[in-house]
């Protein structure tokens, strides 16, 4: 299991787009790939999502189901926090 926070925060975009690269072809061969980030972005790369606010898991599922009609996770997280539908 590798377990990563924030881990291509503050990188360059080639080396982010490398070591995602990384992470996925890990997960392909069977290796867990635990990521925690705040950043959106690094989420939308994921293959599934646990969204937290104040210690409580406030969705899960993959970045499609969880983002539904919203433009992204971020807009999916904040519609969620704030009580808004999302389809």
């Amino acid at each position: 299991m590798l377990v990563l926070d924030e881990p291509t925060v503050g990188l360059d975009p080639v080396l982010r787009r490398d070591l995602w690269a990384l992470f996925h072809r890990l997960a392909d061969r069977g290796k867990a790939v635990l990521v925690s980030s705040h950043v959106m972005d690094e989420a939308e790369r994921c293959d599934r999502l646990l969204l937290m606010r104040e210690g409580r898991i406030i969705a899960n599922g993959t970045p499609d189901e969880i983002r539904g009609d919203a433009r992204d996770i971020e807009d999916a997280f904040l519609r969620i926090v704030e009580g808004k539908a999302i389809a």
